[in-house]
């Protein structure tokens, strides 16, 4: 009898504990008070990114740095985004743009960005665009890297993307280094 109430107590408290964390981890655009993470936002719609990234500059009195495939001028016009820094993530050799092939110093500018900005909050909208012109291996390098840069900056980072252009491995190699926020709970089922 004894042993049957205690597989009971152990098996509620498993459930409660379990409930809890899928709780925490479903709660639409909440963030801990404490800086320094780096959120993939899963989603199909890249505007949910952007949410994301305005909700947390309200909540930071710090400047916003996005770093997009969209061009800037679109980005400013659609969001008002006026008093951030843009980078473009494009081959084309013009002001505020960067190369997606290199890493290292889009991972400099980042590193520039926090460190005389605190609580900087980032948009990287085009993770997508950046395995393309390079692989997965050195994405997922350069991503573990910049993270341990906004950890120890104690910024954010904020990564929409699509769940559906990666494999299962390469999808769990990056939820393994970064934070998961699900912002759609009509399409959590399709994420996991």
């Amino acid at each position: 009898m004894y042993v049957s109430m205690a597989i009971t107590a152990i098996a509620a408290v498993g459930l409660l504990l379990w409930t809890l964390q899928y709780i925490r981890k479903r709660e639409s655009l909440r963030f801990t008070d404490d800086l320094g993470a780096s959120y993939i936002v899963k989603t199909k719609d890249t505007r949910k990114g952007f949410e994301v990234y305005e909700k947390m500059r309200k909540r930071q009195p710090s400047r916003g740095m996005i770093i997009s495939r969209t061009f800037p001028d679109k980005i400013r016009q659609k969001y008002r985004m006026d008093e951030d820094v843009f980078l473009w993530l494009s081959r084309e050799k013009t002001e505020g743009s960067i190369d997606p092939s290199d890493l290292e110093k889009l991972e400099f500018f980042v590193q520039e960005f926090v460190s005389h900005n605190e609580k900087a909050v980032i948009l990287l909208d085009g993770v997508e665009y950046i395995v393309l012109q390079n692989s997965f291996e050195s994405t997922l390098k350069f991503l573990q890297s910049l993270n341990d840069r906004i950890i120890l900056s104690r910024a954010i980072l904020i990564i929409p993307l699509n769940p559906a252009v990666l494999d299962k491995k390469q999808l769990s190699l990056l939820e393994r280094e970064l934070e998961i926020l699900q912002v759609d709970y009509r399409l959590n089922k399709f994420f996991e």
